[in-house]
């Protein structure tokens, strides 16, 4: 599994990467108002369209998939991850930073009640991750990268010996 990281300061040319975007892709793009949502977007699909090429299979709603494999994407603050891989994954990143109602929000998502930074955090990505793998799974392993002040959980069936950071350029 290669795991993608980028960040949109980085991005230099918009209209170039708006141009890899599909017919769907543009819709769902031009609809998004807030812009480092936007750019969030543009530099995810680009990172997969550079990546899978010819593979990458856009739906109806603007979600790339590729032929033959799996394709999780993650986002936060300036921050952008693509996990692709060759099976089912899911990807999540946060920025640990970030005070917040940890008892609260533990609650509302039903995750484990603490007001724990750290133990909020991991049961959040967590929780995400398995999501984006395709609900809890049980039988996968799950893995937890910090890089700075982000957390970044993977759920998959590999190992993590098979997982290989990179940066998008």
């Amino acid at each position: 599994m290669k795991v993608y990281m980028s960040n949109i300061e980085q991005i230099k040319n918009i209209s170039d990467m708006e141009k890899k975007l599909s017919q769907s892709e543009l819709v769902r793009y031009s609809k998004i108002s807030n812009k480092t949502r936007k750019l969030q977007y543009l530099l995810a699909h680009a990172i997969v369209f550079d990546v899978c090429g010819e593979n990458v299979i856009v739906n109806k709603k603007g979600v790339p998939t590729i032929k033959g494999g799996f394709v999780s994407i993650a986002h936060r603050d300036k921050w952008v991850i693509v996990a692709i891989s060759n099976s089912p994954v899911g990807i999540d990143i946060e920025n640990t930073s970030i005070n917040r109602d940890f008892m609260g929000e533990s609650e509302l998502l039903k995750l484990p009640k603490t007001n724990d930074a750290k133990t909020f955090y991991k049961n959040f990505v967590q929780y995400e991750s398995e999501f984006k793998f395709g609900g809890k799974a049980v039988s996968a392993n799950k893995y937890f990268y910090e890089i700075d002040n982000y957390l970044i959980g993977i759920c998959t069936m590999e190992s993590s010996a098979d997982i290989l950071f990179l940066r998008a350029k």
